[in-house]
């Protein structure tokens, strides 16, 4: 990537390099959080979910900007912390970008977004 001059890059960062710091030193400019699930607490992973929960906030150490999922219980606990700008979306619960009208098929997803206004 350094030969061919790549300057952007679009990667997933998973809990697990957080935790070891195999990213440690890279910025990034947006970090996206989506949920946490109980499919990665084993003895090879994260002994429990705070566990997990703290290796994903290092995520947030580590970026300008973030957008988080307040649609997770985890994703509101996450917004508190604010270690960088944050945006929120989501479909119930109050975001900054919210799904509306949402339609599913076999073929698309279809919904209209709603931006919170600015008070």
């Amino acid at each position: 990537m350094v030969e061919e001059k790549v300057d952007t890059v679009i990667m997933e960062v998973s809990s697990q390099s957080l935790k070891l710091d195999r990213v440690y030193g890279c910025d990034f400019d947006i970090g996206v959080f989506t949920n946490l699930s109980e499919d990665h607490i084993s003895p090879k992973e994260h002994v429990d979910m705070e566990d997990y929960f703290i290796s994903k906030t290092k995520l947030f150490d580590m970026c300008k900007f973030g957008f988080i999922n307040t649609d997770d219980l985890h994703g509101c606990k996450l917004k508190r912390l604010n270690k960088c700008e944050i945006k929120t979306y989501g479909i119930d619960n109050g975001a900054d970008l919210l799904a509306k009208d949402i339609t599913i098929t076999n073929s698309y997803a279809d919904f209209r977004v709603k931006l919170r206004s600015k008070k």
